[in-house]
């Protein structure tokens, strides 16, 4: 019990302070449960997120579910799904309650400008460190070229292009893997 209690804590802490939600969440969750408590390795946390990324449903609530489940089975899983969910949840409603228009204030404005920033950066410093860890064989660096291609040239729904990049996995990566002698 005292882990499940553990997991809600964490993920509550992890939701208050992680404002723009889903990827702005990954790397204090990677920073708690793979540095600090060691509930995951690397390679488990990426494997994890990768699940989460193509499950339905946001990633944060996906990734607390995984991990919750994995550490505290049912129990666990409700309690860190509720503890990431609960104070987006208390925020937004009293963000309704008190300030009908809280986003003409030109303050306020300019937070989310700055918070934004802060997002994007902390979006693209996961994506870096996923590269860097990342088996980069020709087929890797193939696939992730095809990615870019179909997100910002051919504006392809990024629901697809992770469909794509499944399909392409299953169909030539065992090719690749014997040929590269490398697991793909």
């Amino acid at each position: 019990m005292k882990k499940n209690l553990r997991l809600l804590y964490d993920f509550f802490i992890i939701g208050l302070f992680t404002i723009g939600g889903g990827y702005a969440m990954i790397p204090l969750m990677r920073q708690t449960f793979v540095n600090t408590r060691k509930y995951l390795t690397e390679d488990e946390f990426l494997e994890m997120l990768a699940i989460s990324q193509i499950t339905p449903g946001p990633i944060a609530i996906n990734m607390a579910t995984f991990i919750g489940y994995r550490e505290g089975g049912l129990l666990g899983s409700s309690l860190a799904t509720l503890g990431v969910v609960l104070p987006s949840f208390i925020i937004i409603l009293l963000i309704s309650m008190f300030f009908t228009n809280l986003t003409q204030i030109p303050q306020v404005q300019k937070f989310f400008i700055g918070i934004l920033t802060g997002v994007v950066g902390e979006i693209t410093y996961i994506t870096f460190d996923i590269f860097k860890k990342a088996n980069k064989d020709i087929f890797y660096i193939a696939l992730l070229l095809l990615s870019l291609v179909e997100l910002f040239i051919l504006k392809i729904n990024p629901i697809y292009v992770i469909l794509i990049g499944g399909a392409l996995g299953i169909i030539f990566g065992k090719f690749f893997e014997d040929n590269n002698g490398a697991s793909s």
